[in-house]
């Protein structure tokens, strides 16, 4: 059975569906800080987690992998890394440095929950063709 950590190792060199697949039926991934651009930040289940990670992998960030991957808490069910990407986004054509963190729970072999956070003004320059402007301007 997978551990905390081989399990966010996995989720981190899948593909979306690959990575999608690691969760349990009723696991989550959460994003709370995209709230904050007008974007879900909570998925459940390995259907809808691996639509949401079709679209980053797909549309956002095109072919994108994580690199400089740190893990800093490793025990059987719970893992905590950092990992960043540095891709063209697909969506605004700007050149984005995105560092994440996650906090990584398991059970029985599968993520139970992943609870991620980002820079939100490095993920704005991604969705938005004029970053967080356009987001203060909806408001």
């Amino acid at each position: 059975m997978k551990t905390a950590k081989e399990l966010l190792q996995a989720y981190i060199s899948g593909s979306a569906l690959e990575s999608a697949a690691l969760f349990a039926d009723k696991g989550a991934l959460e994003l709370p800080y995209l709230a904050d651009l007008g974007v879900e930040p909570r998925y459940e289940g390995p259907k809808n987690i691996g639509t949401f990670l079709t679209f980053l992998h797909e549309k956002m960030y095109p072919n994108f992998r994580f690199v400089d991957v740190k893990i800093y808490i490793d025990t059987l069910d719970q893992a905590f890394g950092e990992y960043t990407i540095h891709q063209k986004s697909g969506i605004s054509g700007k050149n984005v440095h995105q560092r994440f963190f996650g906090h990584c729970v398991a059970a029985n072999g599968k993520i139970v929950l992943l609870r991620e956070a980002l820079n939100v003004l490095a993920a704005a320059d991604g969705m938005f063709p004029n970053g967080i402007a356009d987001v203060i301007n909806k408001k």
